[in-house]
């Protein structure tokens, strides 16, 4: 055996030590060989050093972090291999050839692209580094222009928009009107807020305050609608319509109503990660909102504003608490990092807004609190004058147990949930639970004996559903399924998807109200899980199988259009799907129910509850309206509390008022 072989054997018992511990992929071994067989002026320890990062950065993106923090790898156990400390590494590295270190301070990088990166004690794969570098550049150009406005005009609208009399009363701070103003001053503004607090409304005037500015100097405004996921899209169409009809019939004009997704704004091309909308073709628009911010990647968000022209306006808005993206990055709650305050008190939040900004808010709203200079802290984030949140919840109540459950999953208080779960002191919010001291096999009846009460309490308007679809009232079978909705943390396993849908569509069966021998049977309500853009059909949309009216032997899927209008396929052509009782936690983002069943994994054996974190219960949560209970074991619960989806990022640094990268 030669010397080469000698030292790729080394190597591979290394990776294969980190398959086991981290589930490394065959995708991050292979990309760690070629980094390997690329350092050939290295000495044998240091190439492989270079070459276990390269697993491991590819591992990370992978668990959508977008880059790795030196100072983190010493913390690793590796089961015998350790990297050396961060200041022999980061020597190592500059002598690598498939490294490019770069300066605190450049921005962008004119030499030969290397596959990694470092930059700030940061390591990325190259493209997750550009992606990085170029969002933050085009966020930091748009934070930094305050646009002009008709302070005059825009008083007479907002009036017409809100209506101050009760705030009088109450000596209460209207934030959507302060979240409207301080939109309007701005190139980019982010909206933040949980579900209910009202960000719909609040855009919907925005956008009538910005079109009745541009009336004024005979303009009409481009306004275009985006969301990540035809869902969303649909569900921001309702509600802006809904909110439209509520203004005065002179404030609905030219107000837009039809959003869509990301990929159709941007022009996706088939079996490619490009747009035909980009930096050298950039979208026509005067204005953009992006709703369901935070599900939105890092590649797809830098893509979207690079397309957008130089003086394009843009609002985001998003629950920075909400879970991240399904893929690389956290780019919404990378944003918001700096803009929380300790303090719910308006003149404690209004300390963190600059001079130059309160003085143009004062123009538009009287009476304003002065700033309270005991919450007043060094300006950490040059958008910090670009963040707004609404606290007040229309969804639910801040006293409701479901609004009190949600503040305390925020903050990961293991004590505060347990209580209120446990003392039943509010009637919307239940919790089943397995003790924890039960034997395994007792646990696994006890769940099974419970997935029958879930079961059973789903079935009244599982039966109202059956009488929709029997009766071909198609509105009506949609309505029942927003009645309530099995939310669960994983796909698989015991408590996930595949399994509770079976157990559901077995008890329908038995019940008589579906015949589940047939593929497409009468009543199957499905989940898209892939876009068709020639049949405007994406990911995430909800279709029920019902005959055609027509042809009642005919089986067919029908959806409701974004318009309200209903729509009826062959099963034949529908994209990748899934039978829609149960869904994931993140496919259900954007959404709302009247009642929400959430199901934690049932932790036993080698499942240690991957996955699992407060982002996740505190997005489950959120989307019931009026009803929310849990079925998990107290060790689950306590370990989704106790975990934060905080994803390894520098966006959030080249933000800071430090950085100029």
């Amino acid at each position: 055996m030669n010397n080469s072989s000698q030292k790729s054997i080394a190597l591979d018992t290394l990776l294969k030590s980190l398959v086991d511990l981290v589930k490394l992929r065959a995708i991050d071994c292979a990309f760690a060989d070629f980094i390997y067989q690329q350092e050939q002026c290295l000495s044998e320890q240091d190439k492989i050093s270079v070459a276990m990062l390269a697993a491991y950065i590819s591992f990370s993106t992978g668990e959508q972090h977008t880059c790795i923090d030196l100072n983190e790898l010493q913390t690793l156990n590796l089961k015998g291999y350790q990297f050396p400390d961060k200041h022999a590494l980061l020597e190592l590295l500059s002598q690598a050839n498939t490294v490019l270190c770069i300066p605190s301070h450049t921005q962008i990088c004119t030499k030969l692209a290397k596959p990694l990166v470092v930059q700030n004690g940061k390591v990325y794969l190259q493209r997750y580094w550009q992606y990085e570098v170029e969002l933050a550049a085009i966020i930091r150009n748009k934070a930094d222009k305050y646009r002009e406005v008709d302070w005059s005009a825009a008083r007479t609208i907002l009036a017409d928009l809100f209506d101050d009399s009760s705030n009088i009363a109450t000596s209460l701070l209207d934030w959507q009107k302060i979240a409207v103003c301080l939109s309007a001053c701005q190139s980019l503004s982010v909206i933040s807020g949980g579900p209910g607090t009202g960000k719909t409304t609040t855009v919907t005037k925005l956008l009538a305050l910005l079109q009745g500015l541009a009336g004024k100097q005979n303009r009409i405004l481009n306004i275009q609608l985006a969301a990540p996921t035809g869902k969303a899209a649909a569900r921001l169409t309702e509600s802006i319509s809904a909110a439209k009809k509520r203004l005065a019939p002179h404030l609905q004009m030219h107000l837009p109503e039809q959003c869509q997704t990301i990929h159709r704004l941007l022009g996706a091309k088939p079996l490619s990660p490009y747009f035909k909308a980009n930096s050298n073709n950039p979208l026509h628009l005067d204005v953009l909102v992006l709703d369901e911010a935070s599900m939105v990647d890092l590649p797809l968000m830098a893509k979207l504003f690079s397309s957008l022209p130089e003086d394009a306006q843009v609002i985001l808005l998003g629950d920075q608490y909400q879970l991240a993206s399904v893929e690389t990055g956290s780019v919404l709650s990378d944003m918001c990092l700096q803009g929380e305050v300790s303090s719910e008190l308006d003149a404690a939040i209004l300390a963190r807004y600059s001079p130059e900004l309160m003085a143009k808010l004062t123009l538009l709203i009287d009476d304003l609190p002065v700033p309270n200079t005991d919450y007043l802290l060094p300006k950490t984030s040059v958008i910090a004058d670009n963040l707004v949140n609404l606290l007040k919840s229309h969804r639910f109540s801040d006293d409701s147990g479901i609004g009190q459950l949600a503040k305390a999953i925020k903050l990961g208080a293991q004590t505060s949930v347990q209580a209120l779960l446990k003392e039943r002191a509010f009637d919307d919010i239940h919790w089943y639970q397995i003790s924890s001291n039960a034997a395994a096999n007792t646990q696994s009846l006890v769940a099974e004996q419970i997935l029958k009460q879930l079961i059973s309490k789903l079935l009244p308007i599982f039966k109202l559903y059956a009488t929709a679809v029997k009766q071909g009232d198609i509105r009506l079978a949609f309505n029942c399924l927003q009645q309530q909705q099995v939310l669960c943390a994983q796909k698989s396993g015991f408590w996930g998807v595949e399994q509770i849908n079976a157990l559901i569509e077995s008890e329908l069966d038995k019940q008589g109200l579906i015949d589940k021998h047939r593929d497409f049977y009468a009543g199957r309500p499905v989940m898209l899980s892939k876009n068709d853009h020639q049949l405007k059909l994406f990911n995430g949309d909800i279709g029920i199988v019902m005959p055609d009216p027509q042809s009642p032997s005919l089986m067919k899927v029908w959806f409701l259009t974004p318009e309200g209008e209903v729509r009826g396929l062959l099963p034949s052509r529908l994209p990748s799907h899934e039978t829609l009782y149960a869904m994931t936690i993140h496919k259900s983002q954007g959404s709302e129910f009247e009642s929400v069943y959430l199901c934690l994994p049932l932790l036993k054996g080698n499942n240690g509850g991957r996955g699992l974190n407060r982002e996740l219960l505190y997005t489950g949560l959120t989307r019931a309206k009026k009803h929310f209970t849990l079925f998990a074991q107290p060790q689950a619960l306590a370990l989704s509390l106790a975990q934060q989806c905080i994803r390894s990022s520098g966006l959030a640094d080249r933000l800071s008022t430090k950085s100029t990268a």
